[in-house]
């Protein structure tokens, strides 16, 4: 059995879609303790999901940051382009 991958934009959705629901509603006590509890799961999930994607982006800042710049092989074998350097190729 696989997992499905969770689906940020549905679940914000469907949150928001909650939070309307309760904005705009005369709310029935039993329906709306169903919504409250929905939104309690996504808001849990959404705020996991975050934090997942907080701590990848931790670690490639901190792979990129720990390689220092002198690490990329492109820009160490053709340094920034200088105008004063091509002055003699036409003459000038």
């Amino acid at each position: 059995m696989t997992t499905k991958p969770f689906e940020f934009e549905k679940a914000l959705k469907e949150l928001e879609a909650i939070t309307a629901w309760f904005e705009n509603t005369d709310v029935d006590l039993d329906l709306g303790l169903e919504k409250f509890e929905r939104g309690m799961e996504l808001a849990g999930e959404l705020k996991t999901h975050l934090a997942s994607v907080e701590n990848r982006v931790e670690k490639i800042r901190q792979r990129f940051s720990a390689a220092g710049p002198s690490s990329n092989p492109v820009e160490s074998e053709n340094p920034p382009f200088d105008s004063q350097d091509q002055t003699d190729l036409f003459g000038a």
